[in-house]
C-alpha cells in the first residue's frame, strides 16, 4: 500500500503541472525540498508525537531522498498565549512534554523554526469535543484472498456511541500490544560457507511486541447522514498473521474528533489512497495541509497538524473469538529480536 507521504508528496507534485500543449514552452521545474509534518496533539496525556522532515527534492523528477529534521525549535502556543516546546527523541521526532494535553474548546497553533532559519506555522486547530463510546464489538472477518492457498483472516472492531445534534467529524487510531512464543531452541546458524547448524540459542522463548499502528486503513466518519442517532462504525481491522492471536491481543482505542477542515483533508488523502490505477479510480486531487511558510507563504508545504479530543479505550481479545484462525507463526530465534518486544510482563496483562 502507498505511504500517507508517498500520496501526499504526489498529490503536492500537481500543483506544478499546467495545461501547456506546446512542449517547447515547458520549463523544468527546480528542484526543491518541501517541509513535511505529520501527527498533532490531543486531550490525552502526552507525550503527543509530531514527525517533521523535508521531502526528497522534486521537480521535473524526484531526486535524493527525505531529510529528516534535527536541531529545529518548535512550540505550541494556545489561544491564550500559553506554550509548550518540543523535545527532540531522535531526528524526525519530537514531542510535547510528558502528561501534557490539550484542552477542549481551545486553539492551539503549532510553530516551526529550522535550523537554517525557515520559520513554518500552522492554522489554528480548535480541539472539537468528541462523544464517548458505549460499547467496543468484534467480529471475525475472512478476507477475500488472491491466491486460494493463503488465508487471510482477521478481527474487525466496531465503536458504538450517541451521536450530537451538531455536524460531527470522526478518525481513530489503534495500538496493539500481544503476547508470542518463539523457539530459540530450534535456533539455526550458517557456517562461513552459508551451511546450517544446530545454534540453540538460551534465551528467550516469551515476549510481549507493541504495535504503535494497527489500522493499515485510514479510518474516518461523518455524520451529516446519520445527525444525532446512535452510531455504529467499523473503526480497526487487525489480520491475524499467526503470531497476534497466539492468546491475547490487547488493543488500545483512540475514538477523536476532527475539525471540518481537517476531515476533508483526511478525506482527500483516503481518495488518493485508494487509487489502484483502473479506469473507476477517483479522479487527482491537489493535498493542501494546513502548514503555512511565513517567510515565503506561497510556497508548499505537506501535513497537517492536528488537535483532537479523545476517548481512550482498552479492549483484550482473546484468541476464542477467531473461528478459523491463521496457522501458527514459527519463530525460531530469540523473541526479542522483533520490533519492540520485551520480556518483561506488562502490569495490566491479564492472568
Amino acid at each position: 500500500m502507498k505511504s500517507w507521504k508517498q500520496i501526499l508528496i504526489f498529490g503536492l507534485g500537481l500543483l506544478g503541472m499546467q495545461a501547456c500543449i506546446d512542449p517547447l514552452d515547458i520549463q523544468p521545474e527546480i528542484a526543491q525540498r518541501v517541509l513535511v509534518v505529520e501527527g498533532g496533539i490531543s486531550t490525552a496525556p502526552g507525550p503527543h508525537t509530531i514527525l517533521i522532515s523535508k521531502s526528497a527534492q522534486y521537480g521535473s523528477r524526484a531526486v535524493d531522498e527525505v531529510k529528516l529534521e534535527t536541531g529545529l525549535t518548535g512550540w505550541v502556543r494556545d489561544e491564550d498565549g500559553n506554550q509548550v516546546f518540543l523535545i527532540e527523541q531522535k531526528p524526525g521526532t519530537f514531542h510535547t512534554p510528558t502528561g501534557w494535553k490539550a484542552e477542549v474548546g481551545k486553539s492551539y497553533t503549532l510553530f516551526i523554526t529550522l535550523e537554517n532559519g525557515e520559520r513554518f506555522a500552522s492554522l489554528p486547530e480548535k480541539i472539537v469535543p468528541v462523544p464517548p463510546v458505549s460499547e467496543y464489538l468484534t467480529l471475525f472477518k475472512e478476507q477475500p484472498a488472491v491466491n486460494q492457498f493463503v488465508q487471510s483472516v482477521g478481527i474487525e472492531i466496531f465503536a458504538r456511541w450517541q451521536d450530537p445534534e451538531e455536524d460531527n467529524f470522526y478518525i481513530w487510531d489503534t495500538q496493539g500490544e500481544y503476547k508470542i512464543i518463539t523457539y530459540p531452541e530450534n535456533h539455526i546458524g550458517r557456517d562461513f560457507f552459508g551451511n546450517p547448524f544446530p545454534a540453540p540459542l538460551d534465551c528467550c522463548k516469551t515476549c510481549y511486541v507493541k504495535e504503535d499502528q494497527v489500522n493499515r486503513q485510514l479510518r474516518i466518519f461523518k455524520d451529516n447522514f446519520t445527525n444525532g442517532n446512535e452510531q455504529t462504525e467499523l473503526i480497526a481491522y487487525i489480520e491475524d498473521d499467526g503470531g497476534r492471536f497466539s492468546e491475547n491481543y490487547m488493543a488500545v482505542i483512540d475514538h477523536a474528533s476532527l475539525t471540518k477542515e481537517a476531515f476533508q483533508f483526511y478525506d482527500v488523502l483516503k481518495n488518493q489512497l485508494s487509487i489502484s490505477g483502473d479506469i473507476f479510480d477517483p479522479p487527482t486531487a491537489t493535498i493542501r495541509g494546513n502548514m503555512i511558510n511565513l517567510d515565503e507563504p506561497e510556497s508548499p508545504t505537506i501535513g497537517w497538524f492536528r488537535g483532537s479530543d479523545v476517548y481512550r479505550d482498552t479492549i483484550f481479545i482473546n484468541r476464542s473469538v477467531l473461528s478459523n484462525p491463521a496457522p501458527p507463526r514459527v519463530i525460531n530465534d530469540d523473541c526479542r529480536v522483533l520490533n519492540n518486544s520485551t520480556t518483561q510482563l506488562p502490569p495490566y496483562w491479564p492472568g
